[in-house]
């Protein structure tokens, strides 16, 4: 812990001693010279918070007191008013790049509330108690200090599945909770100094308390047996009658029958919802990373040209962004941003739906951000994270290597796995096959080995296959690729490694400008052909996986929405 936050503990400890009547460790000179040090060191966000909070009651208690005498020190009697320091523009561009998040993680958020509502909804329900029980530790005195939880004992136990206090059935209660979830831990840090990296073993402890705490479940309270059988020895002793044996015999061993019912219901309560606990862990995933998986939006700082994201200062006039023009008026102090020619009141977050697309507006200080987002993006970026791992398999070099070891994988999973197979004679198969027909060949072929694979690490079987064929370096290749398409889930802007472009189809034809080439997209009866000059254009299904000499164009359809990048 860092020596400021130490001396704000003291600084809370002595107020406290003062409040309940004691004289402080060290006198009241010790308790002024700790308070003006602190009201003169910078203090970050957090302990700024507590200190001003507990020199509150210091200077309530003050109030209280009669008229102090003169202080052999000249220490300020009262806390100046806080200067806040102008943020750098650093820390607000993060601090947009969150909010921007937040709008993803709550679009996130409605499609996995859908997945929970279902059953006995144990994930919610887990959630539930977990924010509980972690709002009411935070409020103990040890909370700072139990890293591990060690002295964290559960209070609240899981709510049952007719709770009346809490309505499972709304999506908008499931929306809800899920946010709060993920915001408790994206602030963790904030309440705890722990490294962010810490977040997820931090509420994998809280949940393992939680559930290893029997009246956690709402099962009747453990019978008391000793007891009995005490009373049945008491009487065997003492010449009891046989017919008052026979009841507590037949007593000790009714109770005995509902005590081990009671242990086999407590052990199956305790399997479902160590299970759930997993998927519940699973959704940090979603936090920004080094928290999770997800990297952070990328927000351009200001005057950095983008396609379909900006940031600037509010100016009254036409925004340009991407297919769109918007406008910005600021009326009576109001800022607002205009659409379509309707004006929407610019507050702190703002989302506009135009056709399928979508424009999120966030602001902080004196900058506002823009960004384009396609309203059916995750199926678009989901086709695109697939084109990613389609696009190395796909890829001639050593005779189509990485397709050879994905066909071995999938074989050595089925176990038929015979190295002479997959040889280099393949690749003559491959060039000679139309590239349509490859495609949808090598999509087939990695749908089928993520389906026999599971969740299993491809990295052993693939080094294994990858000697077998001679081929060590490029199964390290695909064994990081099919990682990072499996555990990357589901695909962002920024984990797609590119930035990815949007465009709405239309009966005229279009182009792509890609380094010095012109790719040209044309919509006939509702089937898209790519292609460029005096060459044979493909169709774009779903998705298409385009070479060029300036790298590989991925182009992912849905509708009359496509998304493209160069990799």
């Amino acid at each position: 812990m860092e020596p400021l936050a130490h001396l704000v503990d003291l600084y809370e400890y002595r107020v406290e001693d003062l409040l309940q009547g004691k004289t402080p460790k060290g006198g009241k000179r010790a308790l002024l010279e700790l308070r003006a040090y602190l009201i003169g060191a910078r203090l970050t966000g957090p302990l700024a918070k507590r200190f001003r909070q507990a020199d509150a009651r210091f200077r309530a208690h003050r109030g209280q007191e009669a008229p102090p005498q003169a202080l052999p020190l000249d220490l300020p009697l009262e806390l100046p008013e806080e200067v806040p320091e102008a943020p750098s523009e650093r820390d607000t561009l993060r601090r947009l790049a969150l909010k921007v998040w937040t709008l993803w993680a709550e679009r996130e958020v409605r499609s996995r509330a859908k997945e929970l509502l279902q059953g006995r909804r144990e994930e919610l329900r887990l959630i539930y108690a977990l924010l509980q029980n972690y709002q009411a530790y935070r409020e103990a005195p040890t909370f700072k200090r139990d890293f591990n939880l060690s002295r964290f004992a559960p209070t609240i136990p899981i709510p049952s599945l007719s709770e009346s206090l809490l309505d499972l059935e709304d999506p908008k209660v499931a929306e809800a909770l899920l946010m709060e979830f993920l915001e408790t831990a994206l602030h963790l840090p904030e309440d705890l100094p722990l490294p962010p990296e810490e977040t997820r073993t931090y509420f994998r402890r809280l949940l393992h308390r939680l559930l290893e705490w029997d009246e956690a479940f709402g099962l009747p309270p453990k019978r008391d047996l000793l007891s009995l059988r005490k009373a049945l020895e008491e009487a065997k002793s003492l010449g009891a009658t046989a017919q008052e044996i026979a009841r507590l015999e037949e007593r000790l061993k009714r109770e005995a029958q509902e005590e081990r019912r009671r242990e086999l219901l407590l052990e199956e309560e305790r399997r479902r919802f160590r299970v759930a606990a997993e998927k519940v862990l699973a959704l940090l995933h979603l936090l920004p990373a080094p928290q999770g998986e997800t990297p952070l939006p990328e927000v351009p700082g200001p005057g950095e040209v983008r396609e379909e994201a900006l940031t600037l200062e509010p100016f009254p006039g036409k925004i340009p962004l991407g297919p769109l023009v918007l406008t910005l008026s600021r009326v009576e102090g109001v800022w607002h941003l205009g659409l379509g020619g309707e004006d929407h009141p610019l507050e702190d977050r703002l989302v506009l739906p135009w056709e399928d697309l979508e424009v999120w507006a966030v602001r902080e200080g004196n900058l506002l951000h823009l960004r384009l987002e396609a309203r059916s993006s995750l199926r678009l970026y989901e086709l695109l994270a697939e084109g990613r791992v389609l696009a190395l398999l796909l890829n001639p070099r050593g005779a189509y290597a990485h397709l050879r070891l994905l066909r071995a994988l999938s074989a050595r999973l089925k176990g038929e796995f015979q190295p002479q197979a997959f040889g280099p004679d393949l690749a003559e198969k491959y060039q000679k096959a139309q590239e349509e027909a490859l495609l949808d060949f090598a999509r087939k072929g990695l749908e089928l080995t993520l389906k026999r694979l599971g969740p299993t690490d491809p990295l052993p079987l693939l080094r294994e296959v990858g000697q077998a064929l001679g081929l060590p370096q490029e199964a390290e290749a695909l064994a990081q690729a099919l990682r990072e398409y499996t555990g990357r889930r589901p695909p962002t802007r920024e984990t797609l490694g590119g930035e990815v472009h949007l465009l709405s189809l239309t009966p005229e034809p279009q182009a792509i400008r890609v380094g010095g080439k012109v790719v040209s997209l044309r919509l006939r009866d509702e089937v898209v052909y790519v292609g460029q000059a005096g060459e044979v254009p493909r169709r774009l299904k779903d998705l298409l996986v385009y070479r060029l000499p300036e790298g590989t164009l991925l182009l992912a359809r849905e509708g009359r929405r496509v998304a493209y990048i160069l990799i």
